[in-house]
């Protein structure tokens, strides 16, 4: 009778602990990150009577949660992604509208400032055409210095995100190290039944985490969970709490890096590269800074350009032309590990060879090095100092040194990154525009070729001999002498005719005795006004292949084509991250049809338990009664 009354008491506590586990279940079907449980029946030990076992009810060995680590790491894989993607996207976005605007952007204000010199070698004397075009310089200038403004407040924006995803992330940190503690200690007592409640909670902080950055987890025998960053930067480690800061970058102290609390030189942005955290520096590092980079490429290429045509022209005062523009010199930054007091220099010394990265110039063991730095690929260079002055030249720059560097000295030279922000108007008098010609050309009417002589070109300002009219006189239709010299040079058709600091070419068939003339320009001429004019689509940048319109062209077209890219990429990840949740709450989430039909099982099988009982009892009190009356 014992065994019977045993086996219904074991039945009723153990169904009254799965209603109660279902009905945990279904209270916490809309709670973030909880896993549904399920209550682990397992038969009782049989007593055995010798002839045979009989069983000795149901035991509760224990409470499970649904769940799948390789579900989760798939959720968490593809929620880093995501987060990453999506902190990217408002970024190249963003510079989409603001680059990419036609009203009052670039483009157009390129656009209004060519015409405006098209408009001026219509009539270069007037002086409305002048103001005019004067007025389209200035608001060029605003546009480049407004379109800069933009993309560094973005950059601004970047770090303000930088400091609360480090702060977070710091928060998500010390809640699993604290979660870890209760989870080993509840584990212990509840003799090996971990504290399923605790890991929820846990999980839910990793999956938050995840969010900010991309990080790797792995469990120790006791059920603590350690976490590393980027590519094996431990957070949590063995009780061991590593939080993250932030440093000023060891070259521009507007922008901020991630490190360790522990170790500020150990610099891990490079790392981190999943995440709300990773997609801010890879805006910065993809999007905002080649932007800024590209835009100065053009504004450094306008203004040399149109100042070098501005200085070979002439203007009212048939003075030669001053510079039209004013731009900013390469920005070259020491690292503030340097430990000499060394400082650099450059100069853009060539337009069309000019790129739009940035550099990092190192002296180690002796030697000399320059790299690119967003690819740490070597930069070809030619040393052109001597050991105590050193200086270089690359890519269109000259880089100068104020003396010998430190062994592990760097210095980190942007040759275009702050020329759109200081791209200004150094002229302040419309007559000081340069729209004439300094020189012109003149054809013998007497001439019997069919040869016609190109405008000339201006390429040494500074010679005294630039003014002086000079006859090019064909000898024969394959040789000429230029000016009072007996020298005869051979003709080739289109070639450059060079003297006195100028070029000109002479293309077609020229007869014997044809002669041109290269003279002072006329008053009031259009030549240079046109030259400038032309300068849209003239190659500039890019050994001259590219024109200042082109390379504008190509700026607006890359950051568009980013940006579709990217919302691409988010559409996409985005359609990863749903099915892997829906993968997890498949798993682990409540299902409340399953759990009403559990619930009533459980029901039904505690009432059938209490019946059972109850016969029991009413056995028991039967056989007490019939013993008793045997006894009377």
């Amino acid at each position: 009778m014992s065994n019977l009354f045993g086996i219904t008491t074991s039945a009723l506590a153990a169904f009254e602990t799965a209603i109660a586990v279902t009905s945990n279940n279904i209270a916490n079907a809309n709670t973030q990150g909880y896993a549904v449980e399920t209550a682990d029946l397992t038969s009782a030990i049989p007593q055995n009577t010798g002839e045979s076992a009989i069983g000795n009810g149901v035991d509760v060995s224990g409470i499970s949660r649904a769940y799948s680590s390789l579900a989760e790491n798939q959720l968490n894989t593809s929620q880093t992604g995501l987060s990453q993607i999506n902190s990217l996207q408002t970024y190249t976005n963003q510079i989409d509208n603001i680059v990419g605007t036609t009203a009052g952007g670039v483009s157009t204000a390129l656009q209004n400032y060519y015409n405006a010199w098209s408009t001026l070698a219509s009539d270069p004397a007037s002086a409305g055409a002048r103001a005019a075009l004067l007025g389209q310089a200035q608001s060029l200038a605003q546009t480049f210095q407004s379109t800069s403004g933009q993309l560094q407040n973005l950059d601004t924006q970047i770090n303000t995100g930088i400091t609360a995803d480090v702060s977070q992330i710091n928060s998500d940190v010390q809640s699993i190290a604290t979660l870890n503690a209760q989870i080993v200690v509840g584990t212990a007592e509840g003799e090996g039944q971990p504290p399923n409640d605790l890991l929820d909670q846990r999980d839910a902080v990793v999956q938050n985490l995840n969010k900010l950055a991309n990080v790797s987890t792995t469990v120790d025998a006791n059920g603590a969970l350690n976490v590393f960053i980027g590519t094996g930067q431990p957070l949590v480690l063995q009780g061991t709490v590593t939080p993250l800061t932030v440093i000023p970058n060891q070259f521009n102290g507007s922008q901020l890096e991630v490190s360790t609390a522990t170790n500020g030189n150990n610099t891990l942005s490079s790392s981190i590269t999943g995440g709300d955290l990773g997609g801010l520096l890879a805006a910065r590092t993809q999007a905002v800074n080649p932007t800024l980079n590209q835009l100065g490429q053009i504004a450094v290429g306008l203004a040399q350009s149109a100042n070098a045509q501005q200085n070979s022209g002439l203007d009212l005062t048939g003075k030669f032309g001053a510079n039209l523009f004013t731009v900013a010199a390469p920005a070259v930054t020491a690292s503030r590990g340097n430990t000499s007091a060394v400082t650099a220099g450059a100069t853009v010394t060539g337009v069309g060879a000019l790129t739009t990265n940035d550099y990092v110039l190192s002296y180690q063991n002796g030697a000399y090095s320059l790299k690119n730095a967003a690819t740490d690929a070597a930069v070809a260079f030619t040393a052109t100092g001597s050991a105590a002055n050193p200086s270089f030249t690359a890519d269109g720059l000259s880089i100068t040194l104020s003396g010998k560097p430190a062994a592990g000295d760097q210095f980190l030279i942007q040759p275009t990154v702050n020329a759109a922000g200081s791209f200004g108007v150094a002229l302040t008098n419309a007559s000081q525009l340069a729209a004439a010609g300094a020189l012109e050309t003149t054809t013998a009417s007497s001439n019997t070729g069919t040869a016609a002589i190109g405008t000339p070109a201006v390429v040494t300002a500074t010679n005294p001999n630039l003014l002086t009219p000079t006859t090019i006189t064909f000898t024969s239709p394959t040789t000429y002498t230029v000016g009072a010299s007996a020298t005869s040079y051979a003709y080739t058709s289109g070639a450059a005719i060079a003297q006195n600091g100028w070029q000109v070419a002479i293309s077609g068939t020229p007869a014997t005795g044809d002669t041109f003339t290269v003279q002072p320009g006329s008053a009031g001429n259009d030549v240079n006004a046109l030259a400038m004019a032309n300068q849209e689509t003239q190659g500039v940048l890019a050994s001259g292949t590219v024109s200042i319109n082109g390379a504008t062209s190509e700026l607006i077209t890359g950051v568009g084509t980013q940006a579709q890219q990217v919302n691409t990429a988010q559409t996409a990840q985005s359609a990863v991250n749903t099915q892997a949740l829906q993968t997890v709450q498949s798993i682990s989430g409540v299902n409340l049809d399953e759990e009403a039909a559990n619930l009533l099982k459980w029901q039904q099988a505690y009432q059938a338990s209490a019946q059972a009982f109850s016969i029991g009892n009413s056995v028991f009190t039967s056989l007490l009664t019939a013993v008793s009356g045997t006894a009377s």
